[in-house]
C-alpha cells in the first residue's frame, strides 16, 4: 500500500483533491486527526461525523477545541501521537483481506507528519487556493516545508478540476515510483 497526504491550509481543498482519487486507484481515506474527532465527540456528546460536519460548516468553537486537543495530546501524551495512531490504523488495513492501493491522508499539518510520510517512501502534495481558505493562526495552519519530490496543486478551478489535477499528480508519481522501484 501507498501513502498519499494531502497538506494545506483549511479551506484548500485537501479532501476534494483525495475524493478525485478513488474513482482510478483502491483507496482508502485516512485522517491523522481521527483521534481528535473522536474525543471531540465525546466531550460534545455527538458522533464523530457531526463533529467534522460541524468544523466544515466553519463552527469556529469546533474548529479550536480539535486545535486544542491536538496540542494537548502532542505536548501531553506523546508528540507522534497522531501519528502511531495512524500507523496502527494502516497495520490493520495491510492486515485484512483487502488491503488498497493507496492509502490517501487528507489532513497532513505538521512537519513531523510529513517527514514520516516521506519516510515511508509517501508522496506529499501541497494543495493551495487563491482565496477563501482559513486564516487561523494556529501551528496546524502553517504551510508545510515545501521538499524535492513533493507535489503541488493549484486549486484555481472547478471542483472537478482539482480532483483530475489530483488523479495526474498522483498517476505520474506512482509512474516515477515504479520505476525507481
Amino acid at each position: 500500500m501507498k501513502i498519499i497526504a494531502f497538506t494545506g491550509p483549511g479551506g484548500a481543498g485537501k479532501n476534494t483533491a483525495a475524493e478525485g482519487t478513488g474513482t482510478e486507484w483502491d483507496v482508502i481515506t485516512v485522517a491523522f486527526a481521527t483521534p481528535l474527532y473522536e474525543m471531540a465527540a465525546v466531550a460534545l456528546g455527538i458522533t464523530p461525523v457531526q463533529v467534522n460536519q460541524l468544523k466544515e460548516q466553519g463552527d469556529k468553537a469546533v474548529r479550536a477545541l480539535l486545535e486544542q486537543l491536538g496540542d494537548v495530546v502532542r505536548n501531553t501524551i506523546r508528540p507522534d501521537y497522531l501519528i502511531v495512531r495512524l500507523v496502527d490504523t494502516l497495520r490493520e488495513l495491510e492486515d485484512s483481506q483487502d488491503t488498497p492501493e493507496l492509502a490517501v491522508i487528507t489532513d497532513l499539518r505538521t512537519e513531523e507528519e510529513a517527514s514520516w510520510v516521506r519516510a515511508m517512501r509517501g508522496h506529499v502534495i501541497h494543495v493551495a487556493r487563491p482565496e477563501g481558505t482559513s486564516d487561523r493562526q494556529h501551528s496546524t495552519n502553517k504551510p508545510i516545508t515545501m521538499e524535492q519530490g513533493d507535489g503541488y496543486l493549484l486549486n484555481a478551478g472547478t471542483l472537478e478540476d482539482l480532483e483530475e489535477e489530483a488523479r495526474i499528480a498522483i498517476h505520474r508519481w506512482l509512474m516515477n515510483s515504479e520505476v525507481a522501484a
